[in-house]
């Protein structure tokens, strides 16, 4: 898994040097949260959770960047960063498309559970159809693992907007024993108050309590979130 760390910083190098580094321009972000929600389940047992990150985007279309955040996972794992590098525009007629590569790094756990994703999703106006793949889903030696998801997005306001999302996490004992699959959903209300974003999302999965408890079951998530 180094290796693919060294290979995956070489990619950013590579987009960075190749596209001309000053024709962009860097953008940030920071949010707390009263949980941490990944496709449905908490990464912090429902304890709050503070995230950030940077992005810097080419006017190529290609973008770089990297994002963090608290939580409690495996024996150790205390935080999250992710790296990302991807290529994103307009296919015209409203409709754009995104491809990415994602790493996952979970620092306390040395490279035990890092692991790297694929990303391709295509907008047609207000609806966001895409998929995530991993080869080896948390960390070497792991499952292959497949999340097609399926997004709508609705502006009531000009400022305001209702994001709904039900996503498919497919790999071996991915819900726990004997379960391949589980399906989440989440319905994100953002509303802009005073120069930052208050969120409020329900989330939830399909599966059994026995399988993840209260971690995975139907929820409200409040944030506040500043972009920079």
């Amino acid at each position: 898994m180094k290796k693919i760390a060294i290979a995956f910083s070489a990619a950013f190098m590579t987009i960075w040097t190749g596209t001309g580094a000053a024709a962009g321009e860097i953008s940030g972000n920071v949010t707390v949260a009263t949980d941490y929600s990944f496709r449905g389940w908490s990464q912090t047992t429902r304890d709050p959770a503070i995230q950030g990150g940077f992005d810097y985007g080419f006017e190529s279309g290609f973008y770089i960047g990297t994002w963090a955040s608290n939580l409690k996972y495996g024996d150790d794992a205390s935080t999250e960063i992710d790296l990302y590098a991807g290529y994103g525009g307009e296919l015209g007629n409203g409709t754009t498309f995104d491809v990415s590569v994602i790493r996952f790094e979970y620092p306390s756990e040395g490279d035990s559970l890092d692991y790297m994703e694929i990303a391709g999703s295509i907008g047609i106006g207000a609806i966001t159809l895409g998929v995530n793949y991993s080869p080896e889903y948390l960390g070497a030696g792991g499952p292959s693992f497949l999340y097609p998801y399926i997004g709508y997005s609705w502006a009531p306001t000009d400022a305001a907007s209702l994001d709904f999302q039900v996503g498919m996490s497919m790999a071996e004992e991915v819900g726990g024993p004997d379960e391949d699959s589980y399906m989440d959903y989440s319905v994100t209300l953002t509303i802009p108050i005073g120069g930052a974003d208050l969120g409020l999302a329900v989330v939830g999965t399909n599966l059994e309590e026995e399988v993840c408890g209260a971690d995975c079951e139907l929820r409200l998530v409040f944030s506040i979130s500043k972009s920079m």
